[in-house]
């Protein structure tokens, strides 16, 4: 929201500085189609004069960039003309904060300012019967645009997005657009300081705040005692805790989509897309790979920087638990029994523990037990999950039938606690489930604890000041 009194700054009505950073080059303009223009120019020079060089290595020259295609010509242009739009969001952003005097500066340094993300293909649009092709970022969102622009509303007057196998309407031309980048992933404003780019103002804004001192983070996190600058953060944040999709081939319930397939990846999948290029090893991600490739150096990776100590190894763990254990003294046990009060310094060590002393077992889809830190510092057993009403009532409804079959089937059922609804909008509600961890018991049977059904997010987190945070949206 613009301060008090004042009208917010309409986009068209910013006075573009756009500051050309190719080597030496000082030159500014005041149009974005001058600007790419000039860049152009840069990229023609450069390749021609480059001619020693394989036609696919280019150095980009943009001022703390160290970007090199090794794609061809293509890719570097496509990179520099990527610099011309960061350069006008950055712009953007700059407007902003001048706009909002209260607002603070960013923090973390100008050291990532013109890092920009690698572009392999050009922007391909597809709007039904378009596919244009563009290496152009801000060409490639304003053609866009005018698919929004052009679009005719039903008799209804129901806009529907034409984008490849979308079906979302929308009553508003305004809406649309919002709803055109998610496809297009197009992004409206960059931080001027250290350049990271937001798909909305708020989300900028969330990005200067999340830097405000401690002592201004006065809204804390119940489950995991992380602190936020606002109401909005914290509500934000609270949802991660939340599952709201249930995977299809196990018990495992996830917060999104993408920690979904996640899930499915790791645990249901056996494809493993990458190969070492010295054996036979394969794995499903690229951190992976890159930690198996440490073990073919003939060299440690990794080398103690204490005078008096020749430590070496090819993992980055050990060399972090040498330096905590050695150097730092980190001997402090962090992880706590809940059941018995035992302390242990890893987590792994507690995880035994668990298993063998008080038998306790994860369920179906869980790879590890989860510890939560408490206000004590201590990290303890994470015993509660949060799950939507819509999840609540899915799963429900699944047990229900089961439980049916079971019946008919003579089997005895396990008991269950009741559930119990606790008043209030079901359709903010988050089911608050104890079922972590299961606890065997002598005769081996699991015992399950009861379901609650809770609207909001439980009790509120805490406040201080006497502040109550509203956990709705």
């Amino acid at each position: 929201m613009p301060p008090s009194g004042k009208r917010a700054l309409r986009r068209e009505e910013l006075q573009l500085e756009l500051a050309c950073e190719w080597g030496s080059c000082q030159e500014t303009f005041d149009r974005m189609q001058e600007f790419c223009q000039h860049v152009e120019k840069h990229y023609k020079a450069t390749v021609d004069s480059e001619t020693d060089l394989p036609e696919e290595e280019h150095n980009c020259l943009w001022r703390d960039c160290g970007f090199c295609s090794v794609e061809g010509n293509a890719e570097l242009l496509r990179h520099m003309f990527f610099h011309c739009y960061h350069t006008k969001l950055k712009q953007w952003g700059l407007a902003i904060l001048k706009g909002h005097s209260d607002m603070g500066a960013c923090s973390v340094g100008l050291h990532n300012r013109n890092i920009v993300p690698e572009v392999q293909e050009n922007f391909l649009c597809l709007w039904e019967h378009c596919e244009m092709s563009m290496d152009n970022p801000e060409w490639f969102y304003r053609h866009v645009e005018m698919h929004a622009h052009c679009l005719e509303a039903n008799e209804e007057n129901v806009l529907f997005c034409g984008w490849k196998d979308c079906e979302a309407s929308f009553k508003g031309r305004f809406k649309l657009r919002e709803h055109m980048r998610s496809h297009t992933q197009e992004k409206l404003v960059a931080c001027p300081t250290c350049g990271g780019m937001f798909a909305n103002n708020t989300k900028f804004f969330d990005h200067i705040r999340r830097q405000t001192s401690i002592e201004s983070q006065r809204f804390q996190c119940s489950h995991c005692s992380k602190r936020f600058a606002t109401e909005r953060l914290l509500r934000d944040h609270m949802r991660n805790h939340v599952n709201h999709y249930k995977c299809p081939l196990c018990d495992m319930t996830c917060p999104s989509p993408s920690s979904l397939r996640n899930h499915i990846k790791f645990r249901h999948s056996n494809e493993k897309p990458y190969s070492c290029d010295y054996c036979e090893y394969s794995c499903k991600n690229l951190i992976d790979l890159r930690k198996h490739l440490d073990t073919h150096s003939s060299e440690p990776a990794y080398r103690c920087d204490f005078a008096d100590c020749d430590y070496s190894t090819r993992s980055l763990y050990s060399i972090k638990n040498h330096y905590k254990r050695v150097h730092e003294g980190d001997y402090t046990p962090r992880y706590k029994c809940h059941v018995c009060e035992q302390c242990f310094t890893r987590g792994n060590n507690l995880t035994a523990h668990l298993r063998k002393k008080h038998q306790f077992k994860w369920p179906s889809g869980h790879p590890r037990f989860r510890y939560k830190e408490h206000e004590d510092g201590f990290m303890r057993l994470q015993l509660i999950r949060y799950e939507s009403v819509e999840l609540t009532e899915q799963l429900m409804q699944g047990e229900g039938d089961s439980n049916e079959s079971s019946q008919q089937n003579g089997e005895e059922l396990e008991e269950t606690g009741p559930l119990s609804t606790m008043g209030g909008n079901t359709e903010a509600g988050i089911r608050k489930e104890g079922v972590d961890v299961c606890r065997t018991q002598e005769n081996t049977e699991s015992v399950r604890m009861n379901w609650q059904t809770l609207t909001g997010l439980g009790q509120p987190p805490f406040v201080s000041e006497g502040v109550k945070a509203d956990t709705g949206s």
